[in-house]
């Protein structure tokens, strides 16, 4: 699979990158919104997986952005924040899942899975 990952945090880029690629998924990093959603409308994935605090746009109004431009690929939130209302909050701008930080690597595998076999349906 061809995976989006737009994070700014270092450490968490290179902790999903070699999980994701370890599974042998494609993944392109983009380090910021603005970045990830031009990145996102350039060129096909088969998953986007999308930090809501990023630099220069907020997760959340990349998905919006994205939805709005007719992405219709899976897109995953990923964030430090549970507070019920930036939850719904991003369900409503479109995102399909929104999990939290920290995240094991198991998880994140079963997340990543769970749409690979949505794509392949």
């Amino acid at each position: 699979m061809r995976v989006l990952l737009v994070e700014d945090e270092p450490m968490n880029i290179m902790l999903f990158e070699d999980v994701l690629k370890a599974d042998g998924h494609e993944v392109v990093v983009a380090k910021d919104g603005v970045a990830g959603r031009d990145i996102a409308l350039s060129e096909p994935f088969d998953l986007c997986i999308v930090d809501i605090h990023l630099p220069r746009m907020r997760g959340d109004e990349v998905v919006k952005q994205l939805r709005a431009a007719r992405v219709r690929g899976p897109v995953i939130a990923l964030s430090s924040s549970a507070l019920a209302t930036e939850v719904e909050r991003g369900l409503v701008a479109g995102f399909d899942a929104y999990l939290t930080k920290p995240i094991s690597p198991g998880e994140l595998r079963a997340a990543v899975h769970r749409y690979a076999r949505r794509q392949t349906a």
